[in-house]
């Protein structure tokens, strides 16, 4: 047992020595104080003796009354202690794995090659790189394979995430086991919001286990099919690019929350206003189909109504960047917040110009008195009816 113990403690020598592989001095540990019994300090002593006969410690006594007990142990020669511990050194390990990375996975969109690479800068490093160890170099591979598939998916692919994933890379599960990573790496080289979590960017990216219908309600149609009269119609995903007005549009609005949705259709909507339901992060589709009603003759805004929080602005923001005419807020502002919202911590500062329709929430979300206002909490009322407030 303390036979092991001391094993241990030379194992935690060259840890340190490949943490800080350029370090002056030997790295040195403290002997434990105390033995179950005095059999297993005896197999403690007898392996660092061992040990250090080998020239790969030495081992320093105490003095006076303890000159016969082991007080530390200091490192004499790292070659020697990684053979008398038949024990690889972490470079050379680094270095296998790498060359093992290389020959099972080959990339083949730029950008997974430039994720394999900083694998394997972190492994020479003594890094653990998405939180891959060099020993998981078939995780490594994975995530690879899980990358390249999703950097490769056409933004037309209407597949689920699961039969996307067993298409591309033989396994139903693998894009979803690797999404934090694939996500992660994704930030990292700007192509997703920093902000977004692991489960919306997946929704951003198209990938959802079975796509969503579009909800909306208004007088829209598709192939020649009149929705008008419907409280709401469900547009298939693969048919969201293919909506068409059937009739004067005086207003559109998106909708965040389900229950929000369902009120305002019911109580709200007016026979010539557009309702669209993001379903909190707009998927793939949502945004398909939003590009195409803001490309409609005669639609020049789009009104937006969510959560009064981070994560709503943050919405907001988000469809304010990928349509091409305005986003407006529609019961969003610091006046209703104040008024039915709950107390909240600031949220992170956001620059804004001082003429964006956003700006006004944004500056209030960052202040000492910010407060967070769930949509459901508000009655709708028509996009026509609303005042400008401040």
């Amino acid at each position: 047992m303390s036979a092991g113990r001391a094993r241990d403690i030379l194992g935690i020598l060259l840890d340190r020595v490949e943490c800080v592989p350029d370090r002056t001095r030997q790295p040195a540990e403290r002997a434990p104080a105390d033995f179950p019994s005095a059999a297993e300090r005896a197999a403690f002593d007898r392996l660092l003796a061992d040990a250090e006969r080998h020239g790969a410690i030495s081992v320093v006594k105490g003095r006076g009354e303890a000159r016969h007990l082991t007080e530390r142990i200091r490192l004499k020669d790292a070659a020697r202690l990684y053979k008398f511990l038949g024990r690889v050194p972490a470079l050379e390990r680094a270095r296998a794995a790498v060359s093992l990375l290389r020959e099972s996975s080959v990339p083949k969109h730029d950008d997974a090659a430039k994720a394999r690479d900083s694998i394997f800068e972190g492994w020479l490093r003594g890094e653990r790189p998405f939180s891959i160890g060099l020993e998981q170099t078939d995780q490594a591979a994975e995530f690879i394979t899980a990358l390249d598939a999703v950097l490769a998916r056409n933004p037309m692919d209407r597949r689920d995430l699961r039969t996307y994933s067993g298409q591309t890379t033989g396994n139903t599960k693998l894009l979803e086991r690797h999404a934090s990573r694939i996500v992660g790496f994704l930030k990292q080289i700007g192509q997703l919001d920093p902000d977004l979590s692991d489960n919306d960017a997946m929704v951003s990216l198209g990938l959802e286990k079975f796509p969503q219908p579009v909800l909306m309600a208004g007088p829209v149609c598709i192939a020649n099919t009149d929705f008008s009269s419907m409280v709401y119609v469900g547009i298939p995903p693969e048919q969201a690019s293919l909506i068409e007005p059937a009739g004067v549009i005086r207003s559109i609005i998106t909708i965040e929350n389900l229950a929000s949705f369902n009120r305002h259709v019911r109580e709200a909507r007016q026979s010539s206003d557009l309702a669209v339901y993001t379903g909190g992060f707009p998927s793939r589709a949502v945004t398909t189909a939003l590009a195409a009603i803001s490309r409609w003759p005669g639609v020049t805004r789009v009104h937006h109504w969510g959560d009064i929080d981070e994560g709503g602005l943050r919405i907001a923001l988000h469809l304010t960047s990928l349509l091409p005419i305005p986003v407006l807020p529609h019961l969003m502002n610091p006046t209703l917040a104040r008024q039915h919202g709950i107390p909240a911590k600031s949220s992170r500062k956001i620059n804004l110009p001082s003429d964006h329709p956003w700006q006004p929430l944004a500056a209030f979300l960052e202040t000492d008195q910010a407060r967070f206002l769930e949509q459901e909490k508000i009655d709708p009322e028509p996009v026509s009816i609303i005042k400008a407030r401040s």
